[in-house]
């Protein structure tokens, strides 16, 4: 029995990758779409810049004939007939030449709505592209049993709550990641690839300007790197696994007031201790989302971060100087502070506390607090088990 249903799981897990990978290519399909759209449009937009200048022009002219041919047909008698039919055609040529450049404006403008339109529902397919690609990935990693052994301790409420938190938790990084991806390296890549799409027809017609563009890609795809190390960082701080929390912080703290130009400020309270390596992350974690709520919302000058090691709780305090923001509203207004509502959860993940205090126009402060396992009392306890 154990043997079927392990052969149905797999087979099911199959399908589901297969699925996840028809899903990603009607993304990355539509995207691609996407962007051949954008640039037909901003084309078409110059286009209907050119011709409403024309069609000005135009009826400039057209006002200009009529006005002459009122002029020969009242004062007709000083005019020739051969003057007066030169008249008459002028003025029918300009008529019919502004019909016709309003013509062709009304069908560039048709086009230009029908283009925005497409653009719309393409971007409707995108995201329902990557919100279905999320929901597979969550179907793929229950089906696989990721967090089935974290979870033998609880009954079955509690397991399904909690698998449903690790699940939303998981979910709001890939999207973050994703985020990342999409907004810096992807959309500087797609530059790269037009700059150098440029450079090849430059090479045909004047080489030397080759030379200038290549120095520019140099340039992009050096501030590229720089974006995708960022990434790497954000993902996992080297200096998390080899030097503990605080460097890690501090080096995050640093580019994250060069990127903002946002003061900020660490402080340490108490003895560090090495807690256990899923704390240090869930800390990182938590004190990054919060500075990313900062950027986002709080128009602060200055920012203190600070981290106060106790015997049982490890804290973290941020401080901002910024707008803030009514406290009542944070949990019962619906599509707000989602930001703020996920470090909670997270936080209750692992039986933590969390607080948020603010005030309109002085500032926010956000406080958790998560129970202490340190590295020492691990090494106790499997020496315990060995003995």
């Amino acid at each position: 029995m154990s043997d079927l249903l392990e052969r149905i799981l797999k087979n099911t897990l199959t399908a589901i990758e297969t699925g996840r990978e028809e899903i990603f290519f009607i993304a990355e399909t539509s995207r691609t779409e996407t962007q051949r759209l954008t640039n037909e449009l901003a084309q078409l937009k110059t286009d209907i810049a050119e011709v409403i200048c024309q069609v000005d022009f135009q009826e400039k002219i057209d006002r200009r004939m009529r006005q002459k041919l009122m002029e020969v047909s009242r004062a007709y008698k000083k005019y020739s007939e051969k003057d007066m039919i030169a008249a008459y055609a002028e003025a029918k040529d300009a008529q019919v030449n502004l019909q016709l450049l309003q013509g062709q404006e009304t069908q560039l403008r048709k086009r230009r709505d029908d283009l925005e339109r497409s653009l719309q529902q393409m971007q409707v397919t995108i995201e329902r592209a990557e919100n279905l690609m999320a929901q597979v990935s969550m179907a793929a990693n229950l089906l696989q049993g990721g967090i089935v052994e974290a979870l033998q301790a609880h009954n079955h409420e509690q397991r399904q709550e909690m698998g449903l938190r690790v699940i939303r938790a998981q979910d709001e990084e890939r999207r973050r990641v994703a985020r990342e991806i999409h907004d810096g390296p992807a959309q500087t890549l797609a530059n790269i690839v037009l700059r150098l799409e440029i450079a090849q027809k430059l090479l045909e017609i004047d080489p030397s300007r080759v030379k200038a563009e290549l120095t520019d890609l140099k340039d992009l795809v050096r501030s590229n790197l720089q974006d995708i190390r960022r990434i790497i960082f954000d993902l996992r701080p080297m200096a998390l696994d080899d030097l503990g929390i605080l460097p890690a912080i501090s080096k995050y703290l640093k580019n994250f007031q060069e990127n903002y130009g946002i003061t900020c400020e660490l402080r340490i309270e108490g003895r560090e201790k090495r807690v256990l390596p899923a704390m240090e992350v869930a800390i990182f974690r938590l004190i990054q989302e919060g500075m990313t709520n900062v950027a986002k919302h709080a128009r602060s000058v200055k920012v203190d971060v600070t981290l106060i090691y106790q015997e049982d709780w490890t804290i973290a305090r941020i401080q901002d100087y910024g707008t803030g923001f009514e406290v009542n509203s944070l949990f019962t207004v619906s599509g707000e502070h989602y930001g703020l509502i996920g470090m909670r959860e997270r936080v209750e993940m692992f039986s933590g506390l969390f607080s948020v205090q603010s005030t309109l126009g002085k500032g926010t402060t956000i406080e958790l607090s998560i129970p202490s396992r340190h590295e020492e009392e691990r090494q106790h306890d499997s020496d315990s088990d060995s003995r």
